[in-house]
């Protein structure tokens, strides 16, 4: 039952003109390229790091931490801007121009129907 009424806010925002898919699409892109971005930086960095660091001198461990700062910064950096290009935040400050609107008819119903009403002939009057 919870299925179909989902089903119906879809289908009534989809009537009303509302594409909620537009933003979803990207945000499931960002979060898919941020899950592999964040699994080969763990498996091809940060596992041989720590790794090292075991086994490393005081010197050896300020490098490591340092080039690891650098790796984070990179990445993070790299993420916001996946972020921005996902969400396109310039469509709020420079909306796409639209036409001009049209302004509605509106017709008296009885007055048109009176106008095309066909009169029968007019044999009464002798």
């Amino acid at each position: 039952m919870q299925g179909r009424g989902l089903f119906r806010v879809l289908m009534l925002a989809q009537m009303r003109g509302f594409r909620a898919g537009r933003l979803y699409l990207p945000i499931v892109g960002f979060l898919l390229a941020f899950w592999v971005i964040l699994f080969l930086v763990t498996d091809h960095y940060l596992l041989p790091a720590i790794m090292a660091a075991h086994h490393a001198d005081a010197l050896a461990r300020r490098q490591i931490a340092a080039i690891s700062s650098l790796v984070l910064a990179i990445i993070l950096s790299s993420l916001v801007a996946l972020l921005l290009l996902a969400i396109r935040p310039g469509r709020f400050f420079q909306p796409r121009k639209r036409s001009p609107r049209s302004r509605t008819r509106y017709v008296d119903a009885w007055a048109e129907s009176a106008h095309r009403m066909k009169m029968p002939p007019d044999d009464q009057h002798e």
